[in-house]
């Protein structure tokens, strides 16, 4: 009996070694896209062809978020933490408020939230460019008002999202922004 129930354990620890090590499925190639974006020092960035050759962690905000944006945004600070140095993973942020989100005022959260230039970008555009964006991803936005809102204008009711995107622009991880525990978004990475 012993003599059997070794091979099978050994098929069975091979099967969830291999299952562990996979690389994550394609779940949306958006490699032949191209959306014509601004950074926070107002450089043109076409997304996401100008991250082509690294991976991305993509994560989608907007700077008067007063719920989970600020959570998302310290994920993504907390993922960063976790790689290493020379790690080739870019850190984007996508404003789904353009019209308030110009490339000043997210040079300015990028400040408040003490991202560092050399691994983050933050990114806004024109708002047809941003809402075909966030419709190809998936990002669902509602605008909200509300007189208890003063001052503010107006809300977003929206997607809490990270994404991870190969070096070829091809999505491979979708996390919830605020929740996913950093080392899961590095596990994967280091899989593609």
């Amino acid at each position: 009996m012993k003599s059997t129930l070794r091979p099978i354990l050994c098929v069975a620890g091979l099967i969830i070694m291999t299952a562990c090590s996979r690389s994550p499925a394609v779940l949306k190639d958006m490699s032949d896209a191209s959306y014509p974006l601004l950074n926070q020092d107002s450089t043109a960035v076409p997304f996401p062809a100008d991250f082509s050759g690294s991976p991305m962690i993509v994560a989608y905000i907007y700077t008067h978020c007063q719920s989970v944006c600020p959570a998302i945004t310290a994920n993504m600070k907390n993922i960063a933490a976790l790689l290493p140095e020379d790690a080739p993973a870019r850190m984007v942020l996508i404003t789904f408020d353009p019209k308030r989100d110009r490339p000043s005022v997210l040079k300015r959260y990028m400040q408040q939230y003490e991202l560092d230039p050399s691994r983050f970008s933050l990114l806004t555009g024109d708002t047809a460019t941003v809402s075909s964006l966030m419709d190809a991803i998936g990002i669902r936005t509602e605008v909200t008002r509300d007189s208890s809102m003063a001052g503010m204008g107006y809300m977003f009711n929206h997607t809490n999202q990270i994404n991870l995107f190969d070096s070829k622009g091809r999505i491979r991880g979708e996390y919830g922004g605020s929740m996913v525990p950093p080392q899961e978004v590095i596990d994967d990475l280091e899989k593609l």
